[in-house]
């Protein structure tokens, strides 16, 4: 049983399966299954359902026709939905890869060769290249000889029948499809396209939907250019449904050129929506020239140009010379990936080096890759550019006119600021007969352009193409040039001219059989052309002067001043010359005097002169346009136009526009003197200001524009037409106002200001994008905007005043804080609000430079009244922050708002080491006005001696001396100063127990100071020695380690030492116990002394010895006799 699957309800009772298609796509770890079916549903109406999914598993399912449709239509969406999953990559062969490649393979198709009957028409040609070819396919189809010993290849002779659009070759074409191999497929099916005949349509029908995928998108491309009518649309919506769905949605109303330059920038594994975008532009020109634009930017590297040829082969089948020409000159002008120069064999096994990608790789095995790094080599680049220029001799020997085009599109296609290079020379030397002769080598302008000077110049003799540059040949070894210029009916006098091409046309294997065709040449279309002068030795310069027009397309569209030359000097020399003037219409001339190319100008002035006489009024139009010219003759003219018919001018609201923004300063300041002089209408004038904010609506962000011009030209707009520009409407000044532009967006707000629209009408996010432009002009407008709201407006905007005071411009910062401020002062809440969020940027490492100290200068000054309600802790961590904004704003707020009594003394002695010096003053001042609490808390307040900075110390010092008395000092508080490691607070201490000394505490005094490790100290203990430590044997053995600390020093405490050997010698001759007590001590000094200290023991040792049995080291030695 059959099923059929629906999301709609259908009565599935009465439900038939008509036809069914089941699609298949496997690629990696991707295996999936796609069924298409058409049903017939009754009353005959049919839906189109379908089921997707993984292979092996539960299919999803769905429909196309949400309600029963007719059959015709039904058809239509089922072979729309299965050619949309064929260019996706889905094939009908279970297993197949999704992308065929090129092979042997062929496709085999079977039309009814009754509906193609063969003709024998062909044999009433006249003798030619055509009868040739027709009698060579004859020959292949019905096995007759040719008569001639030729051994031409099939394929070639079927692709010459394409190239020379030979429609009689087509039943021929259709029965060779299914004879030869794939490579003989492609050409037939390539030759029916071009062939144009309308025969072929039922073959490339059946190839489009049956064919490989390359067969299919030659056969689609070839129904686009035959099909007409409904037909036609319908093979055209294939495609359009055959886009990616983000396409489809916007494809009626146009692709936006925004959405084409994303899509083109998003990764993608494959770019194949671009060949369908161009099959579907060869009918849609807008499309087509969106699509010209995203190409010329592209980079041929993968994964975009594997898309880039296969338009580049489409734009050849369908002579798009358009397109082909901008291609073409794409592909001379890039640089190439890489580079390799082995043969096509050794390409297969060999390896080299691409500096791109970083890797070895061998190019053949890595193009053929699904996923190839690699793509546009040099070869690949010259191989582009030869098809070109082939083709371009060939349509030039052809004496086609489809020549001219080609080269015209080409031409148009160089551009000034990418391929415009000048003259040069560069120099060697040369061994000529005995000496080395500096040779000069001359390269013309633009010498690598070679498609420009093979069109222009290639048959000049002084010019010649070595290595990919065009250079100028030596006087010496200039030889004759061979001419590839063909006149109408001119014999051929040189050997290797047409003839040669000819012999060569379908391509000669080395048989000895292979003969040149015996038939007579093929008589030519006729162009009657007369002779002209060809100085430039250009090549076919009879075709274009059988299109003259091409010269004044050139005028109108190249961008070289050499293509500019070329089209004057021969359009000039012309024998139509006359007539083709007559035809320019007033806005080709127009275009020409627009021309941002001096000779397209200057030829568009000598255009109007010779049009507009003095029987001849000009239009205005006309007399603007020259105006705008560049060509100063042309400028001059327009004024004297515009003088002898200024009612004509002063009417047209263009010429307004043209005073405002010419780039003629002259024109300019002309201009507005003949208006003020001008009493103009106001319908006049409305529309001029229209214009004006049209024209400054059209300005583009990648467009060079002279701000100063445009600031002058609004200037006097505002001076002008001040009331029409009032009566702007609101729409307008908001598409203005979010305008990309600069100056625009400048004149939207100036015009703002002027208008009726209220100001505070306008979104947060546009104003706050105003003050974050990265034009200062536009912040300062922004600014203004905000300063010129009333308060309660600002008031309503909140969040947008707070996030401007902490945006990343500072001229917009400084500008929101006088506003910030007067908002704050009406509305307490908000200024309440805002410290509240501004205090945290001073406590976080700042992301824009500059903004901590502009926080804290806002805060200390037109906020300061609301630091009030800052308590005491955030007060703390702003001073004890690591940012000197905050510690300045915590200081400000400390001095101004905190109340000492909220401090703890330990807080305030910390804040005297702050590094602040705001700091330290604001606790120098609060000692002086807190005497008594300081002397309450001595132990606390004492430690502001510690401080590290020496001014501070230098205060507390001072103060304490000066405040505190002999009552507020301990024996423990001066001891513990003398015993600070800081030498001057340790010297204080010192002073301060010399001025408060008393007797009672001599003894504790000594025993502690003698304690210290420093000299000094050690120095000022010794003034106690003899009133605290005399006669008293325990005191002096408490001291023993003070005694040998200052008399093992070396070389140092002179003095102290000095003093101790006294007090020891003194009290050691008093009694034996003494004694013996200095001699243990002195005993061990001795051992370590240096040599006079040594002997200053020695000497008192023996004194104690005379005196007491003291035991000491020395022994009495005799002293010799000899």
């Amino acid at each position: 049983m059959i099923m059929c699957y629906l999301t709609a309800p259908q009565p599935m009772e009465a439900m038939r399966l008509v036809k069914q298609t089941t699609l298949y796509y496997k690629e990696g770890n991707s295996d999936k299954v796609y069924e298409i079916s058409l049903c017939d549903v009754g009353g005959n109406t049919y839906v189109v359902n379908f089921r997707y999914g993984k292979r092996g598993g539960q299919l999803k399912e769905g429909t196309k026709t949400p309600a029963p449709v007719a059959l015709a239509t039904a058809e239509g969406v089922f072979d729309a939905l299965e050619t949309e999953k064929l260019n996706k990559g889905y094939t009908t062969t279970e297993g197949a890869p999704v992308t065929p490649k090129a092979s042997s393979a062929t496709t085999a198709v079977k039309p009814d060769e009754s509906l193609f009957p063969l003709s024998e028409s062909w044999k009433q040609l006249p003798a030619g290249r055509n009868k040739a070819i027709l009698r060579r396919l004859h020959a292949a189809v019905t096995g007759e000889a040719t008569g001639v010993a030729r051994n031409w290849k099939l394929s070639r002779v079927i692709w010459k029948a394409g190239e020379y659009h030979i429609q009689e070759a087509t039943p021929y074409l259709i029965r060779l499809f299914n004879t030869g191999n794939a490579l003989q497929q492609y050409c037939c099916l390539w030759a029916m396209v071009r062939s144009r005949s309308t025969s072929a349509i039922p073959v490339l029908q059946l190839l489009y939907k049956q064919g490989s995928v390359q067969l299919s998108r030659l056969a689609g491309a070839g129904l686009l250019q035959l099909l007409e009518g409904v037909e036609k649309q319908n093979h055209l919506n294939t495609y359009v449904k055959a886009l990616p769905e983000a396409f489809q949605e916007l494809y009626a109303e146009g692709l936006p050129d925004v959405f084409l330059q994303e899509r083109l920038e998003q990764p993608q594994t494959d770019y194949k929506w671009l060949t369908t975008l161009y099959l579907i532009a060869t009918q849609n020109l807008r499309l087509k020239q969106q699509l010209k634009t995203l190409l010329l930017p592209l980079i041929l590297k993968p994964p975009y140009f594997k898309q880039f040829r296969v338009i580049f082969k489409l734009a050849e089948l369908l002579d798009d010379f358009d397109m082909l020409g901008m291609l073409s000159c794409k592909t001379e002008r890039d640089q190439e990936m890489y580079k390799h120069y082995l043969s096509y064999a050794d390409a297969q096994e060999e390896e080299v080096y691409v500096a791109e990608i970083e890797d070895w790789i061998t190019p053949r095995k890595e193009s053929k890759k699904a996923g190839s790094r690699i793509a546009f080599s040099n070869r690949t680049k010259w191989y582009l550019h030869r098809r070109t220029l082939r083709r371009l001799k060939m349509l030039g020997n052809a004496h086609s006119t489809d020549y001219v085009k080609l080269a015209t599109a080409v031409l148009i296609a160089y551009e000034r600021d990418r391929d415009v290079t000048p003259y040069y020379s560069e120099y060697n030397y040369e061994w000529k007969g005995r000496e080395y002769v500096r040779v000069e080598t001359r390269f013309p302008n633009n010498s690598q352009a070679i498609y420009l000077h093979q069109i222009l110049s290639a048959d000049h003799p002084d010019l010649t193409l070595v290595s990919g540059r065009w250079k100028m040949r030596n006087p010496d070894d200039k030889k004759p040039v061979t001419t590839t210029q063909r006149q109408p009916g001119a014999a051929n006098a040189e050997g290797g001219g047409l003839l040669k091409k000819l012999a060569g046309l379908f391509g000669r294997k080395k048989t000895p059989d292979a003969a040149v065709p015996t038939e007579q040449p093929e008589a030519k279309p006729e162009i009657i052309v007369a002779e002209v002068p060809n100085e430039n030795g250009t090549p076919y310069l009879g075709l274009w002067n059988a299109m003259p027009q091409a010269y004044v397309q050139l005028l109108m569209q190249a961008q070289v001043n050499e293509i500019h030359r070329f089209a004057i000097e021969n359009l000039t020399v012309h024998p139509q010359y006359a007539a083709i003037k007559q035809k320019l219409d007033k806005e080709a001339i127009k275009l020409l005097l627009l021309s941002p190319y001096p000779l397209p100008a200057s030829f568009g002035r000598t255009m109007a002169e010779e049009r507009y006489t003095a029987d001849v009024t000009p239009d205005s139009d006309v007399i603007i346009a020259m105006l705008n010219s560049i060509d100063e003759a042309a400028r001059a003219t327009g004024r004297g136009w515009a003088g002898l018919h200024k009612g004509v001018v002063t009417a047209d609201p263009d010429f307004i526009t043209c005073i405002a923004f010419n780039s003629d300063a002259g024109i300019r300041q002309w201009g507005r003197q003949l208006l003020a002089t001008t009493l103009l209408d106001e319908r006049v004038k409305q529309a001029a200001a229209g214009k004006v904010i049209v024209f400054l609506l059209g300005l583009t962000p990648g467009k060079t524009i002279d701000e100063a011009l445009i600031k002058e030209a609004t200037d006097w707009c505002f001076t002008l037409l001040a009331q029409e520009l009032k009566q702007v409407s609101a729409g307008v000044l908001s598409d203005m106002l979010q305008h990309p532009v600069t100056a625009t967006l400048l004149f939207g707000l100036r015009l703002l200001q002027h208008s009726q629209v209220q100001a505070g009408s306008l979104s947060e996010d546009f104003i706050y994008g105003l003050l974050l432009h990265s034009y200062q002009p536009v912040r300062e407008a922004g600014v203004a905007l905000l300063n010129s709201l009333h308060t309660e407006e600002l008031l309503q905007k909140q969040h947008l005043v707070m996030m401007a005071c902490i945006g990343k411009h500072e001229d917009v910062r400084k500008g929101i804080a006088p506003i910030a401020g007067r908002m704050a002062h009406t509305d307490a809440g908000f200024g309440n609000k805002l410290v509240e969020a501004l205090l945290p940027y001073l406590l976080r490492k700042e992301t824009i430079e500059g903004l901590q100290l502009w926080v804290s200068e806002l805060l200390c000054n037109e906020l300061t009244p609301f630091l009030k309600d800052v308590d005491k802790q955030a007060a703390l961590r702003l001073l004890y922050s690591t940012f000197a904004p905050a510690q300045q704003t915590g200081a400000f707020i400390l001095e101004k708002y905190t109340d000492p009594a909220q401090l703890t003394m330990p807080q305030i002695v910390a804040l005297g080491s702050h590094e602040n010096v705001a700091v330290r003053e604001w606790c120098q001042r609060l000692y002086n006005q807190q005497v008594a609490r300081i002397r309450y808390e001595k132990d606390e307040s004492l430690q502001l001696l510690n401080s590290k900075w020496d001014d501070m110390r230098a205060f507390a010092r001072e103060y304490f001396l000066q405040h505190f008395t002999a009552e507020d000092w301990t024996v423990e508080t001066l001891v513990a100063l003398a015993d600070n490691v800081k030498p001057d607070i340790e010297a204080y201490g010192r002073e301060l127990i010399t001025r408060f000394f008393k007797e009672e505490n001599g003894e504790t005094y000594l025993l502690k100071l003698s304690q210290h490790p420093s000299e000094k100290m050690q120095l000022f203990a010794t003034n106690y020695l003899e009133r605290f430590a005399a006669d008293n044997l325990e005191r002096i053995q408490q001291l023993e380690f003070y005694f040998r600390s200052v008399l093992t020093r070396v070389n140092k405490s002179r003095v102290a030492k000095k003093r101790i050997y006294h007090f020891l010698y003194t009290e050691g001759v008093k009694h034996e116990a003494a004694a013996r007590l200095v001699g243990s001590i002195l005993s061990d000094i001795s051992a370590t002394m240096a040599i006079g200290d040594k002997a200053k023991c020695i000497e008192i040792l023996l004194q104690l010895q005379a005196l007491y049995q003291v035991q000491t080291p020395l022994t009495v030695k005799e002293t010799e006799v000899r």
